[in-house]
């Protein structure tokens, strides 16, 4: 019966549409073909040919990490909570609570989180992951008892390009960095959600100003690459995060809304 399941995830026509089902179907589908064979199949079916993980502080080609990669025992088990999509419905975010396993689905995990993933429609019409990055955090996640969902309307001209985004991106991690509440308070949104490394998610204005006072001070951020919806309303950025020695990375979701650039979605490990 679980195969039928996934099969039936895989086929559905809703896995293609450009619409919040999809892309919410898109996650559960790479989540439970996952689940039914192995984390490294699961993240060479499932993520674009230019999606990019995140090792050590460095975003690397995913399919290519994980076909270098042993395929093992371990069961890592997600979902989503959280979605947002664009207007024009090929690219989005999904985020949620995971857990991983080492050897099977009976034993108690040894690591459990936040993962975050940015969705793209290719040009076969098929969601691809273009961004993987989690968190982990010591507390059990929540269940998930829906999927809180946000697509942007459709009629606002935008006649932004990448480089505003990125420049609004640079402008975030200096605010980050400089601990500047004022600074940061315009690109946060009533529905922003944040993953901090070590943390439970932080939702809304009031929550994140507290979670991005946990960054270390002497934090060094800087933005890297990223993309944008056809319809320039959506973008992801990701960059580095360099505290002392250790580098690691952060992957944002942006949305535009009345000419106005704001995260909706920020993951941050260092």
């Amino acid at each position: 019966m679980f195969l039928v399941v996934i099969s039936q995830l895989l086929t559905s026509s809703a896995f293609s549409q450009k619409t919040i089902k999809g892309l919410i179907n898109a996650e559960k589908a790479f989540a439970a073909f996952t689940m039914a064979h192995t984390i490294k199949e699961g993240f060479i079916n499932f993520m674009d040919s230019t999606g990019v993980v995140f090792r050590q502080g460095n975003a690397v080609n995913a399919i290519e990490a994980f076909r270098q990669q042993k395929a093992g025992p371990a069961l890592l088990t997600w979902g989503p909570s959280f979605a947002v999509i664009s207007a024009s419905g090929d690219m989005g975010v999904t985020a949620g609570p995971f857990e991983f396993r080492e050897k099977s689905r009976n034993d108690t995990p040894v690591n459990k989180g936040s993962f975050s993933s940015i969705w793209k429609i290719n040009p076969r019409g098929e969601w691809k992951n273009l961004a993987d990055l989690g968190v982990t955090y010591y507390s059990v996640p929540a269940p998930i008892k829906s999927v809180e969902q946000l697509s942007l309307p459709k009629g606002e001209i935008i006649t932004f390009n990448f480089q505003d985004v990125l420049l609004n991106d640079h402008k975030l991690n200096e605010a980050i960095q400089q601990r500047d509440k004022e600074a940061w308070k315009p690109f946060l949104a009533a529905e922003s959600l944040f993953h901090i490394e070590g943390h439970t998610p932080y939702k809304g204005v009031e929550q994140i100003n507290v979670g991005l006072k946990t960054v270390p001070n002497g934090a060094v951020l800087q933005s890297l690459s990223g993309g944008m919806a056809s319809s320039r309303d959506f973008a992801y950025t990701y960059g580095t995060v360099l505290v002392g020695d250790k580098k690691d990375n952060y992957l944002r979701a942006w949305i535009c809304r009345n000419g106005r650039w704001q995260v909706i979605m920020q993951t941050m490990r260092w």
